[in-house]
């Protein structure tokens, strides 16, 4: 902390201490804020799935030496195996702590028989054989690093099962945790609800399962860096209290830029997402389970103010977003040349330095006008010479690195030093940008704006998610620029697969309107650590070791990178000598399926293994004529840079190494 806010404190040492403390206040609530969200689980995921949806058996202390080797989630470094004495819950500091990062554990209520009498304490009873698994004891809250805690890509553990608080990063991403197999164990693995969550890669969720948008869209959990530097755009907003319409500044949250109200509202929202006040404002506003017209057939807005009324876990957390906006601001990159191998070998290893300066002008020409926050002018930027003439003297990575990016003689050369450099208010001869701006002159490598989902040509059904759209749930955590966004384009009608004969045949278009229909130029900061790529870690594999964990070491990492670089440097078109292997998930199990969200009713449909799972995840009950979206190939499109010279792919992939 102390490190934090160095050019306030030498102004104002008092100023600086209170935004460390609050930093302190909201690092606290990013990992161990939950504001009753067990209710997701324990009561409308119940009434959905069945009680045994929330069936953590990895909770049993005697699972944490496996826990990141077989699950990939993350120990507490607070907490030792527990024993009887515990109730085989981890022994811990902090009474709350499960023992698995992101997973707060509280008491259930006592059982009372129908006079009331307490048969039940879980304070006192004693221990009963499968009381884990049946959440008989404690109830399990999830805090937001449940999907952002991760090793720390730079000082990886000698176990990923014993880490240190130096091994982790609270922000990261958690990249290698195996949604389908952590959870829903109390249901068999043939139901849907797991069958589905097969269709997410290693590293991925997807968050709109609940409330559903009725497409298949699983992403990644964000990598949050830098957010000092991430761009402001002016929105007009609608404010939830008053109505008033009116311009503000506000970042692009969220892989389509959906939450665009501002960093306090996108925060709170997304505890909403993870069960903040499920009973009184989110699941009301969902569709009723086999209601196909009219009211409670499609999902309704959810009200902030309604929810500020009836809720008072959202006036709690409310309070506390600004706090953690200012923690997460505080979140830096990760830097190979900066990281140290379990076997002690130097990131410097695994870089060829050379090459470096030719791939800053390959990045300049093909990259940079989606992946810089200096932003060319838009009648250069589809001119490969003048953008590159454009980004001489920038410096794309960090500061302490620049020089790599340019040669010796490009350094020596009097005319760059006049144009390109400058010394700061202590004298230091600095480029330009940092002699200026400080850490604000880094280069976010991303300039965050919207890009139509036809032009990335990635699979396109997260990019037509519409829970942020009028009238959908989401409504009030969306700007009005967002609502009227020009549409990208138009999409086809295509029947529902689950119709046998004729499911799968396309019936004329669809306008996409309303917001949806694109993708956030992401940032670039630390890509060789978060391998696979796209926002569905479809492109590249995650490797593992030999007692089955992920990969999670410097070499590891770097693997994965070149893989995924490899591929995304690939032609999609199967028709191509050289080409992607096409990646579509699909169901492990037989499994049965029927007209409502809930599976209850008939008829049953059987689905045969091997059915791509979007096949019945991007189905709507509430339409079910149509695809919700149909898109089947998942590691398609960002074409950009396939034509590329052998030697120019190679310079490319040293220089993001540096990033």
């Amino acid at each position: 902390m102390a490190q934090l806010f160095t050019d306030v404190a030498a102004k104002d040492p008092a100023k600086a201490e209170e935004m460390r403390e609050r930093v302190r206040r909201g690092r606290d609530v990013w990992f161990k804020g939950t504001f009753g969200n067990q209710d997701e689980n324990y009561l409308h995921q119940t009434r959905v799935i069945g009680k045994g949806n929330a069936n953590y058996p990895w909770l049993d202390t005697r699972t944490r030496a496996e826990r990141f080797s077989k699950w990939g989630l993350i120990n507490d470094p607070d907490c030792v195996q527990g024993d009887a004495s515990t109730n085989w819950y981890d022994k811990c500091q902090d009474p709350h702590s499960s023992g698995v990062l992101g997973y707060r554990k509280y008491y259930a209520d006592s059982i009372r028989d129908k006079q009331g009498k307490v048969i039940y304490d879980p304070r006192t009873a004693p221990y009963e054989k499968d009381e884990i698994k049946q959440n008989k004891r404690f109830v399990i809250g999830h805090p937001c690093v449940q999907c952002h805690v991760g090793f720390d890509p730079t000082n990886p553990p000698a176990n990923p099962n014993q880490p240190t608080w130096a091994n982790l990063s609270g922000t990261i991403g958690n990249q290698h945790i195996v949604q389908p197999d952590a959870f829903f164990h109390g249901v068999p693995e043939s139901s849907p609800a797991r069958q589905v969550l097969k269709g997410g890669r290693l590293g991925t969720i997807d968050t709109s399962l609940v409330a559903s948008d009725w497409m298949h869209n699983p992403g990644t959990q964000n990598n949050i860096m830098d957010f000092h530097n991430k761009r402001l755009f002016e929105h007009v907003m609608k404010d939830p209290v008053t109505g008033a319409v009116k311009k503000g500044m506000t970042r692009h949250v969220l892989k389509g830029a959906e939450d665009s109200v501002g960093e306090h509202l996108a925060l709170i929202r997304v505890y909403v997402n993870i069960g903040m006040c499920t009973e009184e404002c989110w699941v009301p506003n969902f569709p009723h389970p086999g209601k196909l017209f009219g009211r409670g057939s499609e999902q309704s807005p959810m009200r902030i103010m309604q929810c500020a009324a009836e809720c008072d876990a959202w006036n709690y957390a409310d309070a506390k977003m600004d706090d953690l906006a200012l923690f997460l601001m505080t979140a830096g990159p990760t830097y190979l040349l900066a990281s140290k191998d379990i076997d002690g070998t130097s990131g410097e290893q695994f870089i060829d330095k050379a090459v470096i300066p030719q791939g800053r002008k390959v990045f300049a020409r093909e990259c940079a006008t989606c992946h810089s926050t200096k932003m060319a002018p838009a009648n250069i930027r589809n001119d490969r010479v003048a953008l590159e003439k454009f980004y001489d003297g920038h410096v794309f990575g960090k500061e302490d690195y620049w020089t790599l990016e340019y040669s010796a003689a490009e350094r020596g050369d009097p005319k760059f030093v006049a144009n390109f450099l400058a010394r700061d208010k202590d004298g230091r001869l600095r480029p330009k940008q940092f002699a200026e701006k400080g850490i604000f002159g880094q280069d976010w490598l991303g300039n965050d704006e919207r890009t139509p989902f036809n032009i990335i040509g990635t699979n396109m059904c997260r990019a037509l998610h519409d829970n942020h759209n009028q009238g959908h749930i989401w409504e009030e955590f969306s700007s009005e620029t967002y609502k009227n966004s020009p549409s990208p384009g138009s999409v086809p009608y295509v029947l529902n697969r689950m119709i046998p004969g004729i499911g799968g045949k396309k019936l004329g278009e669809r306008k996409v309107e309303g917001g949806p229909g694109y993708l956030r130029n992401i940032s670039l900061l630390s890509v060789w650590a978060t391998a696979p790529f796209l926002h569905n870690n479809a492109i590249g594999e995650v490797t593992f070791l030999p007692d089955g964990a992920p990969d999670y070491t410097l070499r590891g990492r770097i693997k994965q990178f070149e893989m995924a670089y490899d591929e995304l440097m690939t032609s999609d078109n199967p028709k191509a000598e050289k080409h992607r292997p096409q990646k579509t998930l699909v169901t492990t199990e037989d499994t049965q399926v029927t007209a409502r969200e809930d599976m209850q009713g008939w008829p049953k449909i059987t689905i045969k293994k091997g059915t791509p799972v979007a096949n019945i995840a991007s189905q709507n009950p509430h339409k079910p004529l149509f695809m919700g979206c149909d898109d089947p190939v998942e590691n398609k499109g960002h074409q950009f840079g396939v034509d590329l010279s052998a030697q120019d792919k190679h310079a490319l992939r040293e220089f993001l190494k540096l990033m």
